[in-house]
């Protein structure tokens, strides 16, 4: 029972058991595959499998069914993974390029095999698209995103900045609650980090500018530490850059604007991504972020 030879095989039965009771339970009826890719902590690149489907009681499951590595994520990889596992009738991915493309894409391949499978674009990643497509129009919008990452980059480049941020806040926490200006209690006033927005998921930069407007003052203690302090040039005249940018009125516009924007496309997002979540009910919260995006 020690040896990792037959862990591994114990484990590889444990898998073959369930995911046969999962395709008993679904029979010969239809059921939708959910695939998404990203890589581990070792930079190796991982395709998540997850089913979907109706039981004869008419609940909604899903079941995640294991983990496939796979080289790269071109949609020829990706499909080839795919029929390893198994054929599909359902398909839900989450937008991407590789994903959803017309002429070469894993939908399109797939549906060459298989003309029932149906292609369902997950909602809420629309949503974050659209909001990427649009601010990425106007170019103050893109530049006050840019120097967001700077900022990120530039605070996380060493490790003597990342633990300048919370010893920092640390100090600026003690000292507000001493004087009575903070509000002190269970869950308050706890140490944060500057979040990395991602590439798609614009929930990630609403966070990234919280973290911001929380560590402001801590930010600019490290800024001001690089700019006078920097390992080389080149890091000391980008920090003076941010901090110039800081004091301009178009930064102090674009943060209040974006948080604002943000904030309503978030609390849309996390409903549209509830599993219970009932479609008139859905359609109504659409049109009222419509109308206060407008307002």
């Amino acid at each position: 029972m020690t040896c990792p030879r037959t862990q591994k095989k114990i484990v590889e039965c444990f898998s073959i058991e369930i995911i046969l009771s999962i395709c008993k339970e679904i029979s010969k009826d239809v059921f939708a595959l959910l695939i998404d890719e990203s890589s581990d902590v070792s930079k190796k690149e991982q395709m998540a499998i997850v089913l979907r489907y109706v039981d004869n009681l008419g609940v909604v499951k899903e079941r995640f069914i294991g983990v496939v590595h796979v080289k790269d994520t071109s949609f020829l990889t990706l499909k080839a993974a795919i029929d390893e596992v198994f054929t599909l009738r359902g398909q839900g991915y989450d937008g991407e390029s590789n994903m959803r493309g017309a002429f070469n894409g894993l939908k399109a391949l797939i549906l060459q095999d298989n003309d029932l499978a149906h292609y369902v674009h997950c909602f809420a990643h629309q949503l974050q698209l659209v909001i990427v497509g649009v601010a990425k129009k106007h170019d103050g919008v893109e530049d006050f995103f840019e120097q967001l990452s700077l900022v990120v980059n530039m605070v996380g480049g060493s490790c003597k900045r990342q633990d300048m941020l919370p010893e920092s806040q640390r100090e600026r926490v003690q000292k507000s609650t001493g004087n009575g200006e903070l509000e002190t209690g269970r869950g308050l006033n706890q140490e944060s980090s500057l979040v990395r927005a991602g590439d798609t998921r614009w929930g990630s930069h609403f966070k990234t500018i919280i973290s911001l407007v929380n560590l402001f003052s801590e930010v600019l203690n490290v800024l001001a530490y690089v700019e006078e302090e920097g390992s080389n040039l080149s890091n000391r005249n980008q920090a003076f850059g941010i901090l110039r940018y800081f004091k301009t009125l178009d930064f102090v516009f674009y943060l209040h604007l974006m948080y604002e924007i943000l904030h309503l496309t978030n609390l849309l997002s996390k409903h549209l991504e509830k599993k219970d979540q009932d479609i008139l009910e859905v359609a109504s919260l659409v049109r009222g972020t419509m109308e206060a995006l407008k307002s």
